[in-house]
């Protein structure tokens, strides 16, 4: 059995879920040093810079490298790059993501 979550199929993959993610420090330590040590050294760079007496500053830095963390490892997010950056890639315009109300559609 496996210790990854289980996938969510109607999960919009470019949305993070509430509460998802390394759930403590000690977790996001291990994920950062997985996916890059070079971000683990900014992270611990960021944390040792923060004021203790502002929690708000403490859940705005874990928030940001949960994100980042989720950026650089999600292979949806991945492969949306790499599509992305190919010149012979589709292209969407901003009518295409955002329909044509300037509204992002339901499920997209």
């Amino acid at each position: 059995m496996s210790a990854a979550p289980a996938e969510l199929p109607d999960r919009d993959p470019f949305r993070t879920v509430e509460h998802g993610g390394p759930r403590t420090v000690t977790q996001l330590r291990a994920a950062l040093t997985a996916a890059s040590a070079a971000d683990r050294e900014s992270f611990e760079v960021a944390l040792g810079g923060l004021d203790l007496d502002d929690p708000e500053a403490y859940a705005t830095l874990v928030r940001t490298w949960r994100h980042r963390l989720l950026m650089r490892t999600s292979p949806v997010i991945l492969a949306a790059v790499a599509t992305s950056a190919d010149p012979a890639g589709r292209r969407w315009s901003s009518d295409e993501i955002l329909g044509a109300d300037g509204h992002q559609e339901d499920g997209q």
